[in-house]
């Protein structure tokens, strides 16, 4: 059973074998008020496009660790165009300094070695305006932690060119480079505020924590939604 210009509606059994999850937990999600009511055909409940992107959503929060409670206040955040920094339960600023103790930092020719090929230098200039290159022609720090140097040798192993490794990089590091120029936009806030430098410096550390995991959350949500739009891959 379809709607005109849309994707089939499914029924519950369906919906729970394409998310690999069970009925019994769907109709839990719906008690909770995760999920909206199905679509109502005579005594059919049908499921459409909005509840599988739901679904996905709820359990891949799930996954992460959320709570029930703070998933709906997540959904309540979205509906009503709140910020998801004030509601995300994630660790203090005191978490943020010990990741960075101790972590090694790959060079730039440790990549190149990894890739085959020299380092992109337009590549090279955006990491330098971001702090992850040491400075131009440097062979230091040029990957600021392990994260960044998995995801590109996964890039390489996967067969992305010099061209494909150089076009992720420039969209990885200049979508790093615009939500940083956040930051000042708080700053200038608390300035006008009367705020000194040290309430200033204590304030941003305490948000630093919380504003990552909702630009986490977001480019989750926002990957997904295009893997699906453009592509019809479905991922969990």
């Amino acid at each position: 059973m379809t709607r005109s210009g849309s994707d089939p509606l499914r029924r519950i059994e369906d919906l729970a074998a394409e998310a690999g999850t069970t009925v019994r937990n769907i109709r839990l999600y719906q008690e909770k008020g995760l999920l909206p009511p199905p679509v109502r055909r005579g005594r059919s409940a049908l499921y459409g496009p909005e509840h599988r992107r739901r679904l996905r959503l709820v359990l891949r929060l799930l996954d992460r660790g959320y709570t029930f409670a703070t998933i709906g206040e997540l959904f309540a955040a979205e509906r009503h165009g709140m910020s998801l920094t004030e509601l995300l339960d994630l660790e203090s600023g005191a978490a943020v300094r010990r990741m960075g103790k101790g972590r090694r930092r790959y060079s730039r020719s440790d990549a190149e070695v990894l890739a085959g090929f020299a380092m992109p230098e337009q590549l090279v200039g955006l990491g330098e305006e971001i702090g992850l290159v040491g400075g131009r022609g440097s062979t230091d720090d040029f990957f600021a932690d392990a994260h960044m140097y998995r995801l590109f040798a996964e890039l390489v192993e996967l067969g992305v060119d010099r061209q494909g490794i150089e076009r992720v990089g420039e969209l990885i590091l200049e979508g790093q480079r615009t939500a940083a120029e956040a930051s000042d936009v708080v700053v200038a806030a608390l300035r006008s505020a009367g705020a000194d430098q040290a309430e200033i410096a204590a304030r941003v550390d305490t948000l630093l924590p919380r504003a990552g995991g909702a630009v986490r959350l977001i480019f989750l949500s926002a990957v997904t939604s295009r893997l699906i739009d453009l592509h019809g891959l479905t991922v969990t």
